[in-house]
């Protein structure tokens, strides 16, 4: 990757988070696009940069509440670390978690609470039990089984 490429992957990345944390959604999807084709074009799909560029955009869609685009890339970003960097990789768990999130905006409360539930599992072992992360999961487990439990309820009565 040349320095010109690597500072438009960099502008177009930070210009999308801007974008994104200032809740202008179409412009951080366009951007984030943007630098993931590039780096997918002069990295490869695998590459860190790469993924860290996928995340980004998954996590544009998710905020813009395109959930099953979200679900799609933080699927594929999930099964490349999870081949490159290994199932226990901070990364890793970081999309496998995001994942979780997805499922669970999208109502699939029993893939959310899988999820989570093994990425807690992960965490503690990787990170210790009092790892902000680990904590993070913990709390999204707790919140996916809540929904859970509250959508068996409704249905059943």
């Amino acid at each position: 990757m040349s320095t010109q490429q690597s500072g438009s992957f960099n502008v177009d990345y930070h210009l999308g988070r801007f974008h994104r944390v200032s809740s202008r959604y179409g412009q951080a999807i366009r951007l984030h696009h943007k630098a993931l084709t590039d780096l997918r074009e002069s990295l490869g799909p695998d590459h860190p940069e790469t993924l860290r560029s996928s995340t980004a955009l998954a996590n544009s869609f998710y905020a813009a509440g395109h959930f099953q685009e979200a679900i799609a890339l933080f699927g594929d970003t999930l099964e490349r670390r999870a081949r490159t960097l290994g199932p226990e990789h901070p990364d890793t768990l970081r999309s496998q978690g995001s994942l979780g999130n997805c499922y669970h905006a999208t109502g699939d409360y029993e893939r959310a609470v899988s999820m989570h539930r093994q990425t807690l599992s992960l965490r503690e072992r990787v990170l210790g039990h009092d790892h902000p992360s680990t904590q993070a999961s913990r709390n999204n487990l707790e919140k996916a089984e809540k929904a859970l439990q509250e959508n068996k309820n409704s249905n059943a009565q």
